[in-house]
């Protein structure tokens, strides 16, 4: 069995190797957990006066691809309230660029790449670092790095269940070194939970597609139909027409799009039975035919797919809504403390250290 002191080395050494990444972690998961309520602050032309009636979804649309026509649409976000439909598009260089328009008037109130959409930005760095695929492997190796770092840490700091107490206290008045170490501690002790769910929950997001063929679990379905030359596509709004007719009147939260043409399209209508805020209903369409190829509702799934749909929402604290959220604050700007006192008391260490070799030297070049 690996004693504390193995295990303090190995907690110590772990955490520098990854203390860049936690930093990035901390950083921009912190700004992330209140995503919608910034992009409110900074693009206040996203929030709209409602009008008597909306525009029809395939005239949105067109007037997105032609404002874009570089890009390849992807995917449409649809806001719960009054707000622009976002629509989130690939760019000729590979990186995304969003629409944002006005879903009552049919007029663009905002376009553009990372630039125009700063939490966008960050959300990718947090994701994949930007770095597509082989980001997200790093980002979960990270994630898999915290984890260990919270149980040995747990267990380095664990004072026996007598001393529980005297394992929450910081001692001030004997340097800073040591305050800032045993607050290190303390907090750590206190914030374990949260950080521990944050890189249990992320690896294992990132890995769903790996994961699905070892576990009972239904795998997301994904279609293709040929492009048909010359045969064109049926209007999106006599698609979600027929959707609603056949599942009925649910709220649309999103619409995706594969295929060169976008033929094949799928309505992600909002789950009203499921407790998770974002469930959705979801439903795939050949767009030449009209004919449903297939969906994903959540009542009939095994019970992984359901618990492994609800790790996302935990991820981001919305599984407790605001509670949840303000944990999920506190476990990122812990990041950032942790990777700076730990970081600092390295130094120290080194420094220290090195001030006792050379008072080593000096008394025995005195003899």
């Amino acid at each position: 069995m690996i004693n504390r002191a193995t295990l303090l080395k190995l907690h110590r050494w772990v955490g520098l190797a990854v203390a860049l990444l936690l930093l990035v972690q901390g950083l921009t998961g912190t700004l992330l957990v209140f995503r919608e309520e910034i992009d409110g602050l900074i693009h206040p032309e996203l929030e709209l006066a409602p009008a008597p009636s909306r525009v029809p979804m395939q005239q949105l649309v067109d007037t997105v691809r032609a404002a874009a026509p570089q890009a390849t649409l992807e995917r449409v976000r649809f806001d719960a309230g009054d707000g622009a439909a976002v629509f989130v598009m690939r760019g000729g260089d590979e990186r995304p660029y969003l629409v944002a328009i006005d879903p009552w008037r049919g007029r663009i109130v905002r376009q553009g790449g990372y630039a125009s959409w700063p939490t966008e930005f960050l959300f990718r760095i947090h994701d994949e670092l930007l770095s597509g695929r082989t980001g997200e492997i790093i980002v979960s190796i990270e994630g898999i790095a915290l984890a260990f770092l919270v149980i040995a840490g747990f267990v380095i700091w664990w004072p026996g269940r007598r001393r529980l107490k005297s394992g929450f206290r910081v001692i001030t008045g004997q340097g800073a070194d040591r305050a800032l170490r045993t607050t290190h501690r303390a907090l750590g002790a206190s914030i374990a939970v949260v950080l521990l769910m944050s890189g249990v929950t992320g690896a294992l997001l990132i890995h769903r597609a790996a994961l699905q063929p070892w576990l009972p679990m239904v795998p997301r379905p994904k279609f293709s139909v040929a492009a048909q030359v010359g045969v064109p596509l049926q209007s999106i709004d006599t698609l979600h027409a027929r959707a609603r007719l056949e599942h009925g009147p649910l709220p649309l939260r999103e619409l995706r799009f594969s295929g060169a043409e976008g033929q094949v399209i799928a309505f992600y209508f909002q789950d009203e039975s499921s407790l998770r805020a974002n469930a959705t209903r979801q439903y795939f369409y050949n767009a030449y035919d009209g004919t449903e190829l297939g969906r994903y509702e959540p009542a009939e799934l095994p019970a992984l797919n359901t618990a492994y749909d609800w790790l996302f929402t935990i991820h981001t604290g919305r599984a407790a809504r605001l509670p949840g959220r303000a944990l999920v604050l506190a476990g990122g700007l812990s990041l950032v403390f942790f990777v700076s006192s730990g970081a600092w008391l390295w130094l120290s260490a080194r420094r220290q250290r090195r001030m006792r070799r050379l008072n080593a030297a000096a008394r025995v070049a005195a003899l």
